[in-house]
């Protein structure tokens, strides 16, 4: 990677190093030294800088680093004292951090630079149809790609699976960030086709499907309706009629939408409980330990031999809805339920049901 011409401090050459370091140590405002400045950039202690490899480069760097500041700020800004063994340096200048465009400049390049790279090495991260939507104008695109073909990316998740309606999300998104309001035809999987105007808020993955969550028009207060991109019809329409005023959700508000769920289900008037769960086994207890079923998991009583048996607890502050009980039961009988009874009495009901289909 070269350094871009006209910025001192862009790039990974060890002149912009160099430059980097010592604009730093000068805008401390303490005398600062060659030896100083070779250390700070080597990671080790340097007593003689000349002798080090590119010390060619630290000279130049500075003297142009010193010569942009003269120029901003003053001849008299940078003070000199010593010989030129054992010259230091000491910006004294009225002006606080005068190159800081050309500094902050090179600071974004850089960020850019690392992000840009996390992209492509991430590629197998993202769905597909993210990559042609976002990065659709990029020269770059085809070597994202090629990474991604190649094996080569270092980051890989299960989000780009051939879902239905995946190719929505970047749409989806940018209507969020634009705060438009839109027309969808929504058809859940027991019920008609149903013609909503959805002010969208949030996008949200779970168990391999996406959801849009944003408030539905007409419903007075409010409420949050849960979209799952897999039952749209057809690529939804922002709402340019009726006068519909795009209504955003309060800061932090999905935060606490979904701070007592596990997935994405929220039943009207539910409440949140503390239900106190057992593991069975060492391997479920420590599966659910490093692998917690909800953030509020926590430790109660720990594995082993007890009067009334060998297990371990935990609890859990949750919403009754069909992902914890989903989640519980996919566990077998390795997990189970110890209070409230009211819980407890639910999932007895549920594996009644399963019991009578194998008999």
């Amino acid at each position: 990677m070269r350094q871009v011409k006209g910025n001192i401090f862009n790039g990974d050459s060890y002149k912009a190093i160099f430059a980097r370091a010592i604009y730093k140590r000068l805008m401390s405002r303490e005398w600062v030294t060659f030896a100083d400045i070779m250390s700070d950039c080597l990671e080790k202690p340097c007593e003689k800088p000349s002798k080090e490899e590119h010390y060619g480069e630290l000279k130049k760097a500075f003297g142009e680093i010193k010569q942009f500041i003269i120029e901003k700020v003053g001849e008299d800004s940078i003070e000199v004292k010593g010989n030129n063994r054992n010259q230091c340096f000491h910006y004294m200048g009225d002006v606080e951090n005068p190159l800081s465009d050309l500094y902050n400049y090179g600071r974004v390049i850089r960020d850019l630079k690392t992000y840009w790279q996390f992209c492509q090495d991430s590629a197998g991260f993202f769905p597909e149809s993210w990559l042609e939507y976002f990065f659709k104008e990029c020269q770059d695109l085809l070597e994202i790609k090629k990474k991604k073909e190649d094996g080569e990316q270092v980051l890989s998740a299960s989000l780009d699976r051939k879902l239905t309606n995946i190719e929505l999300l970047p749409f989806l998104y940018e209507t969020i960030i634009q705060k438009k309001v839109l027309q969808i035809e929504y058809k859940p999987y027991d019920e008609d086709c149903q013609t909503l105007t959805i002010h969208p808020h949030f996008l949200k993955e779970f168990n391999g499907r996406w959801y849009l969550f944003g408030y539905e028009d007409g419903e007075e207060p409010m409420l949050v309706r849960k979209i799952a991109l897999d039952r749209i019809l057809e690529k939804p329409k922002p709402n340019t009629c009726n006068g519909v005023t795009y209504k955003s959700a309060p800061k932090g508000f999905y935060d606490e939408y979904f701070k007592n769920l596990v997935g994405v289900t929220h039943y009207k008037r539910a409440t949140a409980c503390t239900i106190h769960v057992r593991a069975h086994s060492n391997y479920m207890f420590k599966l659910t330990e490093t692998k917690p079923i909800h953030q509020s998991q926590q430790t109660t009583i720990p594995f082993g031999k007890h009067e009334d048996g060998v297990y371990g607890e935990f609890t859990v502050h949750v919403e009754l809805n069909k992902e914890f009980v989903g989640r519980i039961l996919q566990m077998g009988a390795e997990l189970e339920i110890v209070s409230p009874e009211e819980v407890r009495s639910e999932f007895r009901k549920r594996t009644a049901e399963l019991a009578k289909l194998y008999e």
